[in-house]
């Protein structure tokens, strides 16, 4: 049996003769994983773990998955500095600290076996327990279409769905990955859960502040029972007049082709088996724009007056959005630019500028597009995406998502 032993970050490690560990070996894998982190990129995790590696209480296999999981929500980080370093006859603990953009710190302590492979990585404060953070919605054997009325609130859409008996609005957001209920309408009625990071958004990073069991979920006829949902404080969505109640993120609709027809003022879920034959029955032209999934983001290779970039489609961006410096790289692209704050997740709330810009993709033209020029640093980096676009184009354009087949339908 291997025993644990704790590896503080923070001096410089020396191996020292006689001993199992070689820091020279650990600390590269130790930042391997904060890289990991800071990118929100897990690939090549796997290898580094011990095959009894556990994350907090919670052990293999299912410690990798969480892992990865806390790896792709972590909040932004900016640096960090080796603490400390603690070794035994049997273990290596390397203790980090961690910088955030707002230059509040946190600490990550990572713990290495006798044969040098990761035995134990804390990345967050507090424990961390197993739960289905990002439940994925059944549709009923006879749903192969369902209508979706919404309403459109600051551009973004709206819809109904009803949670154990009462109808409840829903920001329909093909950005988040899951299903996040607002800590304001949903108490974190499951005791004993502590979690991270609840996700990223383009302005700001959302915390979870527990988990709700919820009894029931449909929305046409695509359910979820019994399952416990993530909540975190949206109230930065809300505005005077308006209750949202949550989020629903992709993996509601997980599996089905979207249609959004914002002058039908209608979102229309698909089998993608069927899509084809629906699309002809309506009478519908449709052009197809291939796509390229990056995590559970679709992009597409676009224009935006002239200049190539790589946009993401989220229909939860009330505006496109670009890198902070577009203007002053590309200033003959923007036009009547003007300071002014962008909403986002969490505590995202940013000072940005904003101007009209010209999108061109799948050979159609988009004149006088709203967007913003914020820090997309994250998306560039761990996914290399410029940008994203979502409800300047909807708002001109009935448009179709295939997730599964990775294309954009230009419907006409």
């Amino acid at each position: 049996m291997i025993k644990k032993s704790i590896i503080t970050l923070g001096l410089a490690l020396v191996a020292m003769a006689g001993q199992a560990q070689d820091a020279r070996i650990c600390q590269p894998k130790a930042e391997h994983i904060l890289t990991a982190a800071k990118n929100h990129l897990p690939e090549g995790i796997d290898e580094l773990l011990a095959p009894d590696f556990h994350y907090s209480t919670i052990k293999q296999p299912m410690a990798t998955k969480v892992l990865k999981q806390i790896i792709t929500q972590m909040p932004a980080i900016s640096s960090w500095n080796l603490l400390d370093s603690e070794q035994d006859s049997s273990v290596l603990t390397l203790r980090y600290t961690i910088t955030k953009p707002d230059s509040s710190t946190s600490e990550a302590t990572i713990i290495f076996s006798d044969d040098n492979l990761v035995l134990e990585a804390n990345l967050l404060p507090g424990k961390v327990s197993l739960q289905k953070a990002n439940p994925t919605a059944k549709a009923m054997p006879e749903v192969k279409m369902v209508r979706v009325p919404i309403h459109r609130h600051d551009g973004l859409p709206i819809v109904t769905v009803t949670i154990d008996s009462k109808p409840c609005n829903m920001f329909f957001d093909t950005g988040a990955p899951g299903v996040i209920l607002n800590s304001k309408y949903f108490d974190h009625n499951i005791s004993g859960q502590v979690m991270g990071s609840g996700g990223h958004g383009a302005v700001g990073t959302g915390t979870v502040s527990g988990m709700h069991h919820v009894k029931s979920m449909d929305m046409g006829g695509i359910t979820l029972s019994e399952t416990d949902i993530m909540t975190s404080d949206l109230s930065n969505l809300e505005t005077v007049g308006l209750a949202v109640h949550g989020i629903l993120g992709q993996s509601y609709y997980k599996g089905f082709d979207v249609l959004f027809d914002f002058k039908g003022n209608e979102i229309v879920l698909l089998s993608p088996d069927t899509t084809h034959q629906w699309l002809l029955n309506e009478g519908y032209r449709c052009q197809s724009v291939k796509g390229v999934k990056k995590g559970h983001l679709l992009t597409f290779n676009c224009q935006v007056g002239g200049v190539p970039v790589v946009l993401a489609f989220d229909s939860g961006a009330q505006n496109n959005l670009l890198t902070s410096d577009w203007p002053q790289l590309h200033p003959s692209t923007v036009k009547g630019i003007k300071k002014t704050h962008l909403t986002g997740y969490g505590d995202g709330r940013a000072s940005i500028t904003k101007g009209k810009t010209t999108l061109t993709f799948g050979g159609r033209t988009f004149k006088k597009q709203q967007t913003a020029f914020s820090d997309v640093s994250r998306l560039k980096e761990s996914k290399g995406i410029d940008g994203l676009f979502g409800c300047e184009i909807l708002a001109k354009q009935k448009l179709l998502i295939s997730y599964k087949r990775q294309e954009l339908l230009l419907i006409d």
